[in-house]
């Protein structure tokens, strides 16, 4: 039987990853107005968390003469970081949840069930969204980028006592499609905007998160 529901956050809970995409060009673009930078940077480590897209558009603010020679890259990735952080928390706080994501936690943990965050995004600023968009009180826990998703899953097995197949994980990117793979739990593929392909790859899949409890119910009756 499923325990624990783990969720990935933008793109799965709210409709945001294209202002994470747009936010990174929108703190460069002062030095980089052809956005030809971070367009690099994107088409070279595509995967890359916060910390070290900010210092690659660092780099290359540096390296093509956008920024002085004796600039420090650390201090500018750190300056582009921080801005990135407070650009993101203001706009990700008021964007669009996805569909039925409130009415569906609310759901879950009236049923029993152990929901927890898993995301790339660093445990402070995405503790901050949870609290601004009145989620937090739905989580037990919240997993960010200090650890890989895989490793995430695993703590929350270890927390809870729950067996791979006891956990289900809902995501949208490869990323999280292949740390289920690597820790040995469901995934339930998003299927929206441009998390197509991973649906595609994914044999259980929900066009909206209000399907997710029916499909919950389904696995469990299978299991039983």
């Amino acid at each position: 039987m499923l325990k624990c529901v783990v969720f990935d956050f933008d793109g799965t809970l709210v409709d945001s990853n294209d202002i994470k995409r747009e936010t990174f060009f929108a703190v460069a673009r002062p030095w980089d107005s052809s956005d030809a930078v971070v367009a690099e940077v994107f088409d070279l480590w595509p995967a890359a968390d916060r910390y070290k897209k900010t210092y690659k558009i660092a780099e290359g603010l540096i390296s093509k003469g956008l920024l002085s020679k004796s600039s420090s890259v650390r201090e500018w990735a750190s300056r582009l970081a921080n801005e990135y952080t407070e650009q993101c928390e203001s706009a990700i706080a008021s964007c669009a949840e996805m569909a039925d994501a409130t009415q569906t936690l609310n759901e879950l943990n009236e049923k029993g069930y152990l929901l927890f965050v898993n995301s790339a995004t660093p445990v402070e600023p995405l503790q901050a969204l949870l609290e601004l968009r009145d989620w937090a009180h739905f989580f037990q826990c919240v997993y960010g980028a200090e650890a890989s998703k895989a490793d995430n899953l695993r703590d929350i097995s270890s927390r809870t006592g729950t067996k791979p197949l006891e956990i289900v994980h809902i995501g949208d990117q490869p990323d999280d499609l292949q740390a289920t793979k690597q820790f040995g739990c469901h995934f339930v593929a998003m299927a929206d905007g441009d998390s197509r392909p991973v649906a595609n790859a994914s044999a259980l899949v929900v066009q909206k998160l209000s399907e997710l409890p029916r499909l919950l119910t389904k696995l469990n009756q299978e299991a039983s």
